[in-house]
């Protein structure tokens, strides 16, 4: 069979047996066999640089994680009704770069399951059940964080215990028009039975269009969600382990301390794996009343990569590796396209950045001309017109000028 007609023949199975097979990157979808750290490779030999894949966090195939999951699931795997010194071991390394206070992990296989049991947790604590998300935002895909996706969830579909409120771009000079705003919404989801429990907010807001905020967004919503009796929720499955540069955990940027933190995708380099971390008064509240099991969240397997991320990202110093080449990166898409006209804004932090463009079109077309050469990026935003650059947080400066050569070369065509 040829390389080709194995293609078609695996897209015709696709679309024939999977609910979702029509959902895929690009308009003629690719046909991924091999990864090799920021690498992916089609099935007639092609390699592509890959910056968007922020699930490979330490690379793809990263010997070290790949080692540490088949030894121990040629050892042992089993649930966590068992001791086993994995889960309480990976507990310890998140808990230790954490705030003082956030001191307790439950253990996930997901990064919507672990939204999903964060909501529960505020919930319970706070007797309250309504929540606060920004208008755009995305947070996984379970039936009650569906609700808390607005990207996905439409209007017509929401509920009425959620509550939208403007992300870090609209965030005014003078912060009493937001709060106003803000307070606004919360008497509405007041008016329908729902006091507040949460506010949710992804760190980087990436489907907001990737804005590192003021550090003042986030100090000001904590601050009146508190004073509203409700918790906050940092949800970092996307700008979590050291991506933003400078810090570990996205929050930390903007020096607040959450209620509750949530971790997924790039925790265990693409096995599933996800955790919440909180405080042991919240903890305890949940625990006398419900309780928290899941089969496989926090199986040996899981955590031996886990694990091996964790040691991976301090060993080979990937939180400074991110400041330095991301700083390099966003200097050099300024030099090479921020001054043409089709560009809008340059932006982010560390190794996750959003160029944003003057339409969609212009944005759709860019990704595609970057894919036919050799190098994958996503699209992200409200109007989708944000290209989202988010690699392996192994990528190194030759890897960004390859980048930044293909762009510079496809803007002179525009």
């Amino acid at each position: 069979m040829s390389e080709e007609v194995n293609k078609q023949a695996v897209f015709k199975k696709r679309m024939s047996y999977l609910g979702n097979g029509d959902q895929y990157f690009y308009k003629e979808p690719l046909h991924i066999i091999k990864g090799d750290d920021v690498w992916l490779f089609d099935e007639a030999g092609k390699k592509y640089l890959d910056v968007y894949n922020n699930v490979a966090h330490v690379g793809h195939c990263n010997s070290e994680v790949v080692d540490a999951i088949a030894q121990q699931a040629a050892l042992l795997n089993t649930n966590t009704r068992y001791l086993h010194h994995n889960i309480v071991d990976l507990a310890e390394k998140i808990i230790e770069s954490m705030p003082e206070g956030l001191n307790v992990c439950y253990f996930c296989c997901s990064g919507s399951e672990a939204n999903d049991l964060a909501l529960q947790i505020a919930r319970n604590y706070t007797g309250q059940t309504g929540c606060l998300v920004t208008e755009n935002a995305y947070h996984g895909n379970t039936t009650a964080v569906f609700q808390m996706s607005p990207e996905d969830c439409s209007e017509t579909q929401r509920e009425s215990w959620i509550a939208t409120i403007p992300g870090p771009e609209a965030y005014p000079e003078h912060e009493e028009q937001y709060i106003q705003n803000t307070t606004a919404q919360v008497k509405i989801l007041k008016s329908h039975g729902h006091s507040l429990a949460a506010f949710i907010a992804d760190n980087i807001f990436s489907s907001e269009g990737i804005y590192l905020p003021k550090k003042e967004y986030l100090a000001t919503l904590y601050a009146l969600v508190k004073e509203l009796g409700g918790l906050t929720i940092a949800d970092e499955v996307q700008s979590g382990f050291g991506r933003t540069g400078d810090f570990m955990w996205g929050f930390e940027h903007s020096e607040v301390v959450p209620d509750i933190v949530t971790l997924g995708k790039p925790m265990g380099n693409g096995h599933p794996i996800s955790a919440v971390i909180t405080t042991r008064e919240i903890a305890d509240s949940f625990n006398h009343d419900y309780g928290y099991f899941n089969t496989f969240g926090g199986n040996p397997v899981a955590c031996a990569a886990g694990l091996a991320v964790m040691q991976c990202i301090q060993d080979k110093g990937l939180v400074e590796h991110a400041k330095i080449v991301g700083n390099y990166f966003q200097k050099e898409l300024s030099r090479a396209i921020g001054s043409s006209e089709v560009i809008k804004d340059i932006r982010g932090s560390g190794l996750f950045i959003g160029v944003e463009m003057k339409d969609k079109a212009t944005t759709t077309l860019t990704v595609e001309r970057l894919m036919n050469n050799g190098i994958l990026v996503g699209q992200t935003g409200p109007q989708n017109n944000v290209i989202k650059l988010r690699p392996p947080m192994t990528f190194q400066i030759e890897h960004v000028d390859l980048v930044v050569q293909q762009l510079e070369k496809i803007h002179l065509s525009l």
